[in-house]
C-alpha cells in the first residue's frame, strides 16, 4: 500500500506480478523511491515509472459536486465491502477526485487515521461538505463494525436526495424555458411593435381606451429607455439570486409554499419521505429510537412537521406508542400509523420506516407529475393572455383612430 504521509504525487508505472501479467497502473507517494518501494511491498516487478505530468483537471479550483460526493463514498463503501482497507480505499478515491480543495481534505484524512484519529472523527474535521448524518451513521458503524453496510446505506440515502433534487430541477426546466421565451416575446412587443403603432396613431389618443392608451405609453417608454430598462431586468434577476441566497428569506418561501394547493402536498411529501427513510436507515444500523427520530429530524426543515416531530420526541420519553404519538402530532394515515404499530410489535420498525419512504416517494412522483403538468399550461396562458391583451389593446386604438376620422 502506497504511504500517504505525502499524497502530493502521482506516478504511473508499468510493472510485472508474480504470474507474469503485465500491469499499467498508478499510484500515490511521496517520492520515486517511496513508489518503488510500494510496489516491491505488493510483489510487482516495475519495468519502468514516471511522475504523472499535472493537467488542468487535476488543479480544477473548487469543491466537488453532490452528485460527485454520492459517488465517492459509492466507491468507498464498495472497496471496503470488499475487503480493501480504509486507507487504501481512501488512497484510490483520491485518485479519481480532479477539484484540488476536496483531493487535499481527503489527503489530510488519510493523515489522520494513520494518526490514530477515527474514521468518523476524522471526516468530520477533515472532510466536511457531506450530509450530517454521514458522520453521524460512520460513527455508528464504527461502535458496531458494521462500516461497510453504513457506509453503503448512506450513499444510497444521499443517492436518493440527490435524485429528488435533480427530478425537481428537470420538472421546473421546461415551465422554465416557456416563461422566459414568453417575457421575451412580450419585451419584444412593447419595444418594437407598439412604437409602430404609436406612430401611426400619433396624437390622437383623446378618445382611445384605457388600456390602449396604457400599452401605447408603455411601449414608447421602454423604447425610449431601453438601456434602463435592460438595467433594471438585471437588477431584479440578481435580487431575486439575492433572495434565494438569504436562508431567511427561502425559510419564510418555503413556509408560505406548505399554504399554497398542490405545492404544499409536494412538500409534505418531501418531509415524510426524508424523516421516515433517515430514521429507518438508523434503525437498520442500530441506533435507538429516540436517537434515529433526532437523527431525522434535524434533516427537516424548520416548520410544523419539524415541531410535530419534537413533540413526537417528548411522547416516546413519557412511553407513548409510535403510532399513538405520530397520529395525534402528524397528518399520517391510519394505514401508516397501523404498519409503524406492527413494526414497532414485531421489531421491525427500520422496516416499516422504509416501507413507509417508498410509498410517500411515489406520492412525491406523482404529485411532482402534477405540478409539472399544471405550470407548463399556466406558463403559456399566462404569455397568451399578456399578447392577447396586447394585440387587443392595439385594435382597440386602430378602432378609436378610424371612428374619429369618419
Amino acid at each position: 500500500m502506497p504511504t500517504l504521509d505525502r499524497v502530493d504525487r502521482v506516478f504511473v508505472y508499468r510493472a510485472i506480478d508474480s504470474a507474469g501479467r503485465r500491469i499499467d497502473d498508478q499510484l500515490v507517494a511521496p517520492d520515486a523511491r517511496a513508489a518503488l518501494r510500494s510496489l516491491n511491498g505488493k510483489g510487482l516487478t516495475p519495468l519502468s515509472l514516471s511522475e504523472k505530468p499535472a493537467t488542468k483537471s487535476d488543479v480544477k479550483a473548487g469543491e466537488i459536486s453532490f452528485t460527485d460526493r454520492v459517488t465517492v463514498l459509492r466507491q468507498m463503501a464498495l472497496m471496503v465491502e470488499a475487503g480493501v482497507g480504509l486507507l487504501e480505499a481512501i488512497d484510490t478515491v483520491s485518485l479519481g477526485i480532479t477539484a484540488a480543495p476536496t483531493r487535499a481534505q481527503f489527503e489530510q484524512l488519510a493523515k489522520a487515521l494513520k494518526r490514530g484519529e477515527t474514521f468518523a472523527r476524522a471526516m468530520e474535521t477533515q472532510a466536511p461538505g457531506f450530509p450530517f448524518y454521514v458522520y453521524a451513521m460512520i460513527r455508528v458503524g464504527e461502535a458496531t463494525g458494521q462500516l461497510d453496510l453504513v457506509l453503503r446505506d448512506a450513499a444510497e440515502q444521499m443517492a436518493y436526495e440527490d435524485r429528488l433534487r435533480r427530478e425537481f430541477a428537470n420538472a421546473l426546466t421546461y415551465p422554465a424555458f416557456l416563461a422566459s421565451a414568453g417575457l421575451l416575446a412580450v419585451l419584444f412587443i412593447f419595444t418594437a411593435v407598439v412604437p409602430r403603432f404609436a406612430a401611426m396613431i400619433g396624437d390622437k389618443r383623446d378618445k382611445m381606451p384605457m388600456i390602449s392608451r396604457w400599452v401605447i405609453d408603455t411601449g414608447e417608454f421602454s423604447s425610449h429607455n431601453l438601456p434602463l430598462l435592460w438595467v433594471g431586468l438585471v437588477g431584479l434577476g440578481m435580487a431575486i439570486m439575492a433572495m434565494l441566497n438569504n436562508p431567511r428569506l427561502r425559510q419564510r418561501a418555503y413556509q408560505a409554499g406548505h399554504n399554497l394547493p398542490l405545492i404544499g402536498d409536494l412538500l409534505r411529501y418531501r418531509e415524510i419521505t426524508t424523516w421516515s427513510r433517515l430514521t429507518g436507515f438508523a434503525l437498520r444500523n442500530g441506533v435507538g429510537l429516540l436517537e434515529a427520530s433526532d437523527l431525522a429530524r434535524q434533516a427537516t426543515p424548520e416548520g410544523k412537521f419539524r415541531r410535530s416531530l419534537e413533540q413526537f420526541e417528548r411522547d416516546i420519553r413519557a412511553g407513548i406508542s409510535v403510532d399513538q404519538s405520530l397520529g395525534r402530532h402528524t397528518q399520517l394515515t391510519s394505514m401508516d400509523l397501523s404498519l409503524l404499530r406492527v413494526g414497532q410489535r414485531s421489531g421491525a420498525l427500520g422496516k416499516m420506516f422504509d416501507f413507509l419512504a417508498d410509498g410517500y416517494d411515489a406520492k412525491l412522483t406523482d404529485a411532482l407529475k402534477r405540478l409539472t403538468a399544471l405550470i407548463e399550461p399556466l406558463a403559456i396562458g399566462m404569455v397568451s393572455i399578456l399578447v392577447g391583451i396586447v394585440a387587443l389593446s392595439l385594435v382597440l386604438a386602430l378602432s378609436s383612430v378610424y371612428d374619429s376620422v369618419i
